[in-house]
């Protein structure tokens, strides 16, 4: 049978000017099969095969970066275009994301439908579903006994656009490993300095002081202590902050309103300036509400996209898009934690969980992992590769909801090496290392601040920052801030004043204190909060003040006020922040207004 469908493809395609297919005999004990290369879809296709219905519905990003062979020797120009850009789609497997081979568990195979899948993982997928099996992709219904193994050549489509877009990524690329190796050069030439200068401190302080008093390099070796942070000990970590010569080389980084757009029913977004979308999650008034997803164009704000949930998703409480900018992971009330694919806005996998879910994330370190915080304190992790069943289920320290989490990035030079999270429960910060499996801890030095609202994190510059509100309302009067103070027409807010506490990740498990300020938050709502990393900038905290019901941003680690932005009329739900080669966005979102900033600096 198979052997008759590749003669079969072969008179399809005989007439293409790029494409070469030679049939393989399965039945040759001596033949080596050819992995294959699948490209989205064939253009100038009319018809598909009867005995394959199934049709391509979505076409997915390079995922690999091998070489593919040229298939036109009579057109020597056309081929030599083809072959400077490998077709790296057809690496994959959509499933796990690895890739597939021509031979053994994992050969590439495919469903009457058309898409392509590594076998064990198609079959690893279809086996608890002997009944109602369906296509991963497409939703085709579809059997185990429908999964057949590919043997051909390599399958190569012609396309200018993707050409001359490789093209652009490959020059990229090689522009970012220069650029990445000189800014590798510079670190570690200023941490030789940075040594020096330490042990050249301490060598006077050690004259200065009596014999009794610690060094910056024993201090630097050990647990920081944050009920008597030592002077010598501040300045190791602070130096960089507060040198006068550090500051006057830092750039001024303020934000620019870009966009303003009027939404209904706004509780949360995210958005990936490298594909320059934003995904924004609503709730729509009327009976019962209506609860949906929203997908608009960051170039052209007027191109936006409405994506029905699911029955049973109920609200989305956290949305996190993937580094790659191709999926969007939801954690909803419906005991659900949903993929979401960015191309075709279709729900591709689904997760049932026990409890509902309040927070998701993915991780920073490893593309395949993604976590979610459950309403009843615990952790779940997740490997794409098998989504039947969590990995790891971890008990937290308590049984309030984790409204947040982090993935810490793995950073060589500080010993980071483990697979660490940091995530926030109305508790506070807690640090999980999903590797051992082991309870979290708290972040040492923040017991007894209030209740956690919000937990803004850092990658580049491993700063964490919590905010507080009191436990007791009589404690702490709200505040009330009049309109004529206000500069515009936006309608007086309510806070109550809390707190806001600076750490910085010194090591794998040690956390320094840095400082902590008062702040309006909101009364009773959990805001979120980010911290705006900018090359040659001090970093910022963005959060929603309570009061003014705009953007504040804060200088770290001073904690001084930078700056304030335009105000809502309704307290702001949401607050994200991403970059990417040096363009900067600031975003934040009210229950009827969605605002972009532009970073610029000066």
């Amino acid at each position: 049978m198979f052997a008759s469908l590749v003669h079969q493809s072969e008179r399809e395609y005989q007439d293409h000017p790029f494409v070469s297919l030679q049939p393989s005999s399965s039945s040759s004990s001596d033949d080596t099969a050819i992995p294959m290369l699948v490209d989205g879809e064939v253009e100038g296709r009319d018809q598909e095969d009867d005995d394959w219905p199934g049709k391509r519905t979505e076409q997915r990003e390079p995922c690999s970066s091998s070489a593919v062979k040229k298939v036109d020797s009579s057109d020597e120009t056309k081929s030599k275009s083809v072959s400077k850009e490998p077709n790296l789609d057809g690496l994959c497997c959509p499933i796990c994301m690895e890739p597939w081979g021509s031979q053994g568990d994992h050969q590439v195979s495919c469903l009457p439908c058309g898409h392509v899948y590594g076998l064990s993982c198609i079959r690893r997928w279809l086996q608890p579903h002997l009944i109602s099996a369906k296509c991963p992709q497409c939703n085709a219904n579809c059997a185990l006994k429908d999964v057949r193994k590919l043997y051909a050549s390599p399958v190569v489509i012609n396309d200018e656009d993707l050409c001359k877009k490789v093209q652009s990524l490959e020059a990229e690329i090689g522009s970012l490993k220069t650029e990445r190796a000189d800014l590798l050069h510079t670190q570690d030439s200023l941490l030789k300095i940075q040594d020096n200068l330490l042990k050249e401190l301490s060598n006077l302080e050690e004259k200065q002081t009596c014999t009794g008093n610690m060094s910056f390099v024993e201090m630097g070796s050990k647990p920081v202590g944050f009920a008597n942070v030592k002077k010598a000990h501040r300045a190791k970590f602070e130096y960089p902050f507060s040198s006068n010569l550090h500051k006057q080389q830092l750039l001024h980084c303020t934000f620019i309103l870009e966009h303003e757009l009027a939404v209904e029913g706004a509780r949360l977004f995210d958005m990936n300036v490298s594909y320059q979308n934003l995904i924004l999650a609503r709730r729509i008034s009327g009976m019962g509400g209506i609860h949906m997803l929203n997908k608009i164009n960051m170039i052209n704000t007027h191109e936006n996209e409405d994506i029905q949930l699911p029955p049973g998703t109920k609200a989305v409480k956290d949305l996190k898009i993937s580094p790659c900018g191709r999926l969007t992971l939801l954690a909803s009330l419906g005991k659900k934690l949903s993929i979401l694919s960015m191309g075709s806005n279709n729900i591709v996998t689904t997760c049932d969980l026990r409890v509902p879910a309040w927070s998701c994330a993915w991780d920073l370190n490893s593309p395949h992992y993604i976590y979610a915080g459950l309403q009843n304190g615990m952790l779940l992790v997740f490997d794409m590769r098998h989504t039947i069943n969590p990995l790891q289920s971890i008990v937290g320290l308590t049984a309030q909801p984790i409204h947040t989490i982090h993935s810490l990035v793995h950073n060589p030079i500080l010993g980071h090496d483990a697979q660490k999270l940091l995530t926030a429960s109305s508790l506070g910060p807690c640090v999980w290392s999903t590797s051992s499996g082991e309870r979290p801890f708290p972040v040492p030095g923040l017991d007894n601040q209030g209740i956690c609202t919000s937990l803004a994190y850092g990658p580049l510059s491993d700063d964490i920052l919590a905010s507080y509100r009191p436990k007791y309302n009589t404690s702490i009067a709200t505040v009330n801030l009049p309109s004529s103070n206000q500069g515009s027409s936006s309608v007086p807010g309510q806070g109550i004043l809390g707190s806001q506490v600076l750490v910085k990740r010194v090591a794998d498990s040690f956390y320094h204190k840095l400082g902590s300020t008062f702040a309006h938050l909101s009364y009773v709502q959990m805001v979120k909060s980010a911290i705006v990393n900018m090359e040659n900038c001090c970093p910022l905290l963005a959060y929603a003040d309570g009061v003014t019901h705009g953007l504040r941003l804060r200088e770290l680690p001073s904690l001084t006020v930078n700056q304030n932005l335009k105000p809502h009329h309704h307290p702001i739900l949401d607050v994200k922040y991403a970059h990417t080669q040096g363009i900067g966005m600031l975003g934040c979102a009210s229950e009827d207004k969605l605002q972009l900033f532009s970073a610029k600096m000066s």
